[in-house]
């Protein structure tokens, strides 16, 4: 019985592990051009800036070695109020925070740092106004914004983690998804929000002046929400502005992004837009944010890739960190609920935006697997991109054309149809002229296609010498031939998938 059990272990293993490891997809196969190689990756420690991180999600050293194998150069880690200060004026649980940026640290990645949290010893609990909501949510503690002595506390506490890890840590973020209730701890308020942050980036600041401040941190992406926060003194308080914009179709964050850089805009241009946590489930079944159907582990990677190339290029951050890495804990259980009605146990009483309810299952939004610690696609994909990114890469405007030869599985598409059918070109340059150009279609991700569509690029004041293409998907290269003209370049004869694939220089590259 034991050497069976043995036996089905083996099989469960390899099961995952040939569902994962980034082989030969039907994608792939569907390429009609010679792969010459497979992009080699890079260690984060090898890496000396990017703009792409992950949320770790565990404090395990042999865990955050598998994010530093992905090549990410940031991770998003908390030092909460309450869990340093238990006791009234006493700071000594530091044992969480000593290990976690340690860790981050030695394996090449730079943390940056929420501060925040409401704290039990000073302020009141509360739950929301709804029946529905306090359900779901439970209860919070009210921010110290609301009383003098929770406030002064409040400054205590940071001044005296920002003085623990100033040696360490450059980048601080004032409080999580403020513009939420259940994180804010009472009905949001920007203003409110906004006098907390000032106060708190001025005791940031006198502790540790060469630091970044981190402001907004917020929820989706919120123009009013920040132009409140803005407007009582937040625009000279901080250098960078954070949002965390959960969704199935990533491109639709672009919209509210154009309006949230109008207010960035008018108070003060030089504030930086980083995307500080958001991810994709694998699996319908998932606790927290799930998204829409179709789940996939191939759509899951397909969604991390466009939300990648969406933040930088098209939302404009300087940053995109993915969440998360790893679930380390077990599921979760269904939470009671009260107001069931007849047509919800047909349904399974969904939530806003497809959830369900938020401590069911394990997170399906990491890229290992629980609670085998296996990689998914995601997290070779990801691994691809980093390993083609250049730090110097930069995202520059140009006018192009797509002409559609073929549409594949994609029906309708066309070069003047509407989004989501028009396909998306996201170009950047390095400071030696170098060009790496990402091409996609924004439809809901499917887990397989069985075709897919052919198009022609020109790309005006773009030309490249020896190129290359890169199937983030697998990390294989493909050559390819452009025309080089007068006007820019053309792509003839290229495919065209619901996810980035990328034209680079072969020399800034290292495959095998």
């Amino acid at each position: 019985m034991k050497l069976q059990n043995f036996f089905i272990v083996i099989a469960i293993a390899f099961y995952f592990v040939s569902c994962s490891f980034p082989d030969k997809s039907e994608e792939t196969q569907l390429i009609n051009i010679p792969a010459i190689g497979k992009i080699i990756p890079k260690n984060s420690s090898e890496i000396t800036s990017s703009p792409f991180g992950i949320q770790a999600g565990t404090l395990e050293d042999s865990l955050v070695a598998k994010a530093a194998k992905i090549g990410v150069k940031w991770t998003r880690l908390g030092a909460g109020w309450s869990q340093i200060e238990k006791e009234k004026g006493v700071y000594a649980n530091w044992d969480k925070t000593d290990k976690a940026f340690e860790v981050a640290l030695k394996n090449g990645i730079t943390p940056f740092i929420t501060v925040g949290g409401g704290n039990s010893l000073y302020s009141s609990r509360g739950t929301y106004d709804d029946p529905k909501l306090a359900e779901i949510y439970g209860y919070s503690t009210e921010p110290p914004i609301k009383n003098p002595e929770a406030m002064s506390a409040f400054l205590a506490y940071v001044r005296a983690t920002v003085e623990r890890y100033k040696d360490k840590i450059d980048y601080w973020e004032i409080w999580n998804e403020p513009n939420h209730r259940n994180y804010w701890g009472a009905t949001p308020d920007g203003k409110e929000y906004g006098r907390l942050m000032v106060q708190t980036a001025k005791v940031i600041r006198e502790t540790d002046p060469g630091c970044k401040i981190i402001g907004g941190s917020m929820a989706g992406i919120d123009p009013a929400f920040t132009e409140d926060f803005l407007s009582v003194g937040g625009d000279e308080s901080i250098d960078i502005i954070s949002y965390h914009n959960y969704g199935a179709v990533p491109e639709e964050r672009v919209y509210a992004a154009i309006d949230l850089w109008d207010v960035i805009n008018k108070y003060n241009p030089d504030i930086e837009l980083w995307q500080g946590e958001c991810g994709y489930p694998s699996h319908s079944s998932t606790r927290d944010f799930r998204g829409r159907a179709p789940w996939g582990l191939n759509i899951q990677a397909k969604w991390l890739l466009r939300q990648s190339f969406v933040d930088i290029y098209f939302c404009k951050a300087t940053l995109s960190n993915y969440f998360k890495l790893v679930h380390t804990s077990g599921k979760g259980e269904k939470q009671k609920r009260t107001d069931l009605r007849p047509i919800d146990k047909i349904f399974g009483y969904p939530e806003r935006g497809g959830s369900r309810v938020r401590t069911k299952g394990v997170n399906e939004k990491c890229l290992l697997t629980n609670p085998d610690f296996i990689e998914k696609p995601g997290f070779f994909a990801y691994q691809s991109l980093c390993a083609a990114w250049k730090p110097d890469y930069k995202p520059i405007p140009v006018d192009h054309k797509v002409e559609i030869i073929d549409e594949g599985v994609f029906y309708g598409i066309s070069e003047d149809d509407a989004f989501p059918s028009i396909p998306l070109v996201a170009p950047f340059s390095d400071e030696d002229g170098n060009k790496l150009v990402a091409w996609w279609l924004p439809w809901n991700a499917q887990e397989k296609l069985n075709k897919l569509a052919t198009i022609n690029i020109h790309l005006d004041d773009i030309q490249f010498t020896d190129p290359v293409m890169l199937d983030p998907l697998t990390g294989e290269i493909y050559e390819v031939q452009t025309k080089n003209d007068g006007t820019g370049s053309t792509i003839e004869n290229i495919v065209l998938a619901d996810y980035p694939f990328i034209i680079l220089e072969k020399s800034t590259i290292k495959f095998q």
